[in-house]
């Protein structure tokens, strides 16, 4: 049965070299981001982003975290595989998956979606999450 939670976060590293830069063409980027999540889930992550930002406000990346601390009384990581674009009349939810059989430790068997949002009332992640040894 999957569960959902919504859990606070702040962006403790936000790293970014370009790695193609030429004028009027979009800018590749990549880099290293570091969150801390404190809420029914604790703990860090790290992640490495490869992203595009386009002179007209566009931009989108693409990232791979590796998520680590206690969700529920559970210890152990997992990997969130996400990404999004934004464009300057629309912006997109940031959404992915628990990466498939990512789990450790007392998180194995984790699996489910998440989507990463950000408002008025800061930064936020929403685990939709289910556990293999769990009905």
């Amino acid at each position: 049965m999957n569960k959902q939670i919504t859990v606070p976060f702040q962006v403790t590293l936000w790293d970014l070299k370009p790695f193609d830069e030429t004028p009027d063409n979009p800018t590749l980027s990549r880099g290293t981001v570091k969150k801390t999540f404190d809420g029914e889930f604790k703990g860090e992550s790290v992640g490495e982003i490869l992203m595009y930002s386009a002179v007209n406000g566009s931009a989108g990346y693409t990232i791979m975290d590796k998520v680590s601390g206690e969700l529920r009384g559970r210890a152990g990581s997992f990997v969130i595989m996400h990404g999004a674009t934004h464009t300057p009349e629309e912006t997109s939810r940031a959404g992915g998956i628990i990466a498939p059989n990512s789990g450790t430790g007392e998180l194995r068997g984790i699996s489910g979606t998440v989507e990463f949002k950000s408002d008025e009332n800061g930064k936020s992640i929403i685990l939709d999450f289910a556990f293999a040894d769990e009905n």
